[in-house]
């Protein structure tokens, strides 16, 4: 649309609107700011009429006689509302940013309770799955017909949230191989003695697992003792402020930040710890084993 006359009402609720997208019918993207802000912030925008599902609507905060889906947000339910909308246009024949299962895979990251949980993969490149434990949902340590054990993260989580080098140390499966990974959108998997890697990234986002399922001094250690080079490469990096990427965002937008360095960034080595970093696998803690 080209004025923005019908969401004038929003405007005390999320600043001037910049631009606005109809979508489809009854859904638009928003971008609006206020005066002091530096970037404009995006909003998915549903009116009572929109042609999405009931239970995506009851995901939006109500605003001004609209419901309002922050992008700034990843509790707000915008990404069901992108579903909903890929979904719509697919049935519509309409063009799309990307496949449909794409964006299903990535909304399920975020609201399980929408799309369900991940599955579980029943073939890994160490053997078939016999038993597994649920770190997360769409990681999971896997123990195999071949007596191997191998940690599992789908695509979602590993295209965003590891690292080049942690990816490279990872494998895949034969058909993701010959299908290309990008087009399957499958899992990979590390073995128990790389696991440490992926996982040290992957408790960034979540502290929680700290003292419950796993045992950071331990797992530290053990990054050292597996792939030194490792360590030596991101300390350096946070030493340098180039792990805090908002500082570093910042900076490309000519505003002076100074990183954020922090010791409890850097893979340190902790004497008096072993390198036995799985708490789930200890025989006193029992953490629901499927």
């Amino acid at each position: 649309m080209d004025n923005f006359q019908e969401f004038t009402q929003l405007e005390e609720e999320i600043g001037s609107i910049c631009e606005s997208d109809q979508l489809c019918p009854g859904v638009y993207l928003l971008s609006a700011k206020y005066d002091d802000e530096l970037l404009p912030r995006d909003y998915y925008v549903a009116m009572k009429d929109a042609i999405i599902s009931q239970k995506a609507k009851s995901y939006g905060r109500k605003a001004a006689g609209f419901l309002l889906y922050s992008l700034d947000d990843e509790a707000s339910g915008h990404w069901i509302i992108k579903y909903e909308v890929a979904r719509y246009r697919t049935q519509n024949h309409l063009p799309l940013d990307e496949p449909l299962r794409t964006t299903a895979l990535f909304a399920a990251q975020i609201h399980p309770e929408y799309f369900g949980t991940f599955p579980v993969p029943l073939h890994t490149p160490q053997g078939c799955t016999t038993r597994y434990w649920i770190l997360d949902n769409g990681i999971y340590w896997i123990e195999t017909d071949q007596c191997e054990k191998v940690l599992a993260v789908c695509y979602p989580i590993w295209a965003t949230e590891l690292s080049e080098l942690a990816e490279k140390l990872g494998e895949k499966t034969d058909y993701d191989k010959a299908y290309g990974i990008e087009t399957t959108l499958g899992y990979i998997f590390f073995s128990s003695q790389l696991s440490c890697i992926p996982l040290y990234e992957l408790m960034r986002t979540r502290s929680e697992w700290n003292g419950t399922l796993l045992d950071k001094p331990a797992l530290m250690n053990a990054i050292w003792n597996v792939l030194p080079e490792y360590a030596l490469l991101t300390n350096r990096q946070e030493q340098a402020g180039q792990n805090d990427f908002i500082s570093l965002l910042l900076q490309e937008l000519g505003v002076e930040a100074e990183p954020n360095i922090s010791l409890d960034h850097m893979i340190c080595i902790s004497p008096d710890a072993s390198k036995d970093f799985l708490l789930f696998e200890r025989e006193d803690i029992n953490i629901g084993v499927e």
